[in-house]
């Protein structure tokens, strides 16, 4: 254990080993890991304004003890994200087990507000692959959506498999159910969306097998299943599972979120800030946005944050304002010319969303220029196809309807590729999103390498996206440009 270590420390840490997280894992476009980046981001959506709860108190005390609070509460999202705090913490020189409430086990299911038994995230074994056909029909299944993905040097993989259901639900059936499949450690991949109906899953000691149609193939060391199906507690295994799950109880699992005292003045500002820095970060979730968010620039800019906040938040009265307008006023800078018109722009927008002093008001009103046009964070995308690439990212998701809106086929792609006429040659993402696409084929040579990327005229009709030699094929009408 560390000689002084405290809660306090340890959550101004978690910022701190977030920020460096983000930064490294989209230092390269080449080893971009889009799922840590969203993830990562993702902790700070419920947990910023505790952190400046936590470093603004009066007293020594009462900042321990709000951070404790803090602390605790994050942890209590799942056994995931308390690993992910013990971890970062323990690399960030800042052990925290101590701070934090024994761990204590959940039912494996919950019930809603109607007591009814809901799904869980589960290993997708022998067993769970056998649960899996005996409530839906595989044979008679289609793959809605397949994703592929570079997660660092992994390559995983989704899929969503519209799938009948085996048992009745009677008159209150609701729109049809989607089974959820992630795997981790991609071996191989075969896959041709004109053949991707009947579905069979295979678990044992060498790993998952899927076979998609007469074709198709997804090999993986290990994966995970989730039916999203609101009749799901009349199944076979919801109805094994409700004779399990204890009766709903109020409250039920996780405490409700705490209402914390609001930040004033210069300290709710700086959490604004940090809190839509961590959110347009987190929008690189949606794949086809990845190329257009300066991801690694947002979080250079507000590096070292935790211990920043801790330190201003210790000030009293006007020192503490000071404090925290010099803190953003940094970030601001670090940002450089690039971001300081969306700086600008969020802290407009926080000066018409919230009552703040007036000496705030008019520390705002002086760096910042006056409003125009709203500057989008978007970086520019090259507007032609560049010569060559590393495939990072390949989805499709097959035209269907849900909740009751008809969806076109559609197929994203992620690139890292060199720039071209450029002295250094710096690689980045690019993104092609393209629409009404019919066909789609992906083998798992795709992403191995830079390939050549082009485009094909196959008919009068249609025009092929071709990735290598033809490791990935997307076809859609000539008219429709990728975006």
């Amino acid at each position: 254990m560390t000689k002084g270590a405290t809660a306090l420390g340890a959550l101004g840490s978690l910022l701190d080993r977030s920020l460096v997280q983000i930064t490294e894992a989209s230092a390269d476009a080449r080893t971009y890991d889009r799922r840590a980046i969203y993830q990562v981001a993702d902790v700070w959506d419920n947990n910023t304004f505790p952190l400046f709860h936590a470093a603004t108190a009066l007293t020594s005390v009462g900042r321990e003890r709000r951070a404790r609070a803090a602390l605790a509460w994050m942890a209590g999202l799942g056994p995931e994200r308390r690993s992910w705090m013990l971890e970062q913490a323990e690399a960030a020189g800042h052990p925290l087990e101590r701070f934090l409430p024994p761990p204590v086990a959940g039912p494996s299911h919950t019930r809603d507000s109607l007591g009814r038994v809901t799904p869980a995230f589960v290993p997708l074994t022998a067993e769970a692959a056998l649960e899996l056909g005996t409530d839906y029909d595989l044979a008679a299944a289609e793959v809605r959506a397949l994703l592929l993905e570079r997660a660092g040097p992994r390559l995983t993989g989704s899929l969503v498999l519209a799938a009948p259901r085996r048992y009745g639900t009677g008159p209150q059936a609701g729109e049809p159910p989607e089974v959820n499949l992630w795997l981790e450690d991609v071996t191989g991949v075969r896959f041709d969306s004109d053949d991707r109906m009947g579905v069979t899953l295979q678990s044992g000691a060498e790993g998952v097998v899927i076979r998609v149609g007469a074709g198709g193939k997804l090999r993986a060391t290990s994966g995970t299943a989730y039916p999203d199906d609101r009749s799901w507690h009349l199944s076979t295994a919801g109805r094994a599972a409700g004779r399990a799950t204890p009766p709903r109880e109020e409250p039920n699992g996780r405490a409700p979120e705490r209402r914390l005292p609001y930040p004033q003045g210069a300290v709710l500002v700086a959490a604004r800030i940090l809190h839509s820095v961590m959110q347009k970060i987190r929008t690189v979730r949606y794949a086809h946005l990845a190329d257009r968010i300066p991801v690694r620039s947002l979080a250079s800019a507000l590096a070292g944050a935790g211990a920043d906040i801790l330190a201003a938040g210790a000030r009293r009265g006007s020192r503490r304002e000071q404090a925290f307008h010099d803190l953003v006023e940094t970030w601001i800078g670090n940002g450089g010319s690039a971001l300081t018109p969306w700086f600008g722009d969020e802290l407009r927008c926080i000066l018409r969303e919230e009552q703040l002093p007036d000496t705030t008001a008019a520390w705002i009103e002086g760096i910042t220029t006056p409003e125009a046009k709203h500057q989008s964070l978007a970086t520019a995308s090259d507007s032609g196809l560049p010569p060559e690439g590393e495939l990072r990212l390949a989805g499709y998701t097959a035209a269907h309807i849900r909740h009751q809106t008809p969806r076109d086929a559609v197929a994203v792609i992620l690139l890292a590729h060199a720039e071209q006429n450029s002295p250094n040659r710096p690689w980045r993402l690019r993104t092609l999103k393209l629409d009404s696409v019919s066909r789609f084929r992906l083998r798992t040579d795709a992403f191995d390498g830079p390939h050549e990327l082009r485009t094909v005229r196959e008919t009068l009709g249609v025009d092929s996206l071709k990735l290598g030699s033809n490791a990935l094929d997307v076809r859609t009408p000539p008219d429709v440009p990728a975006t």
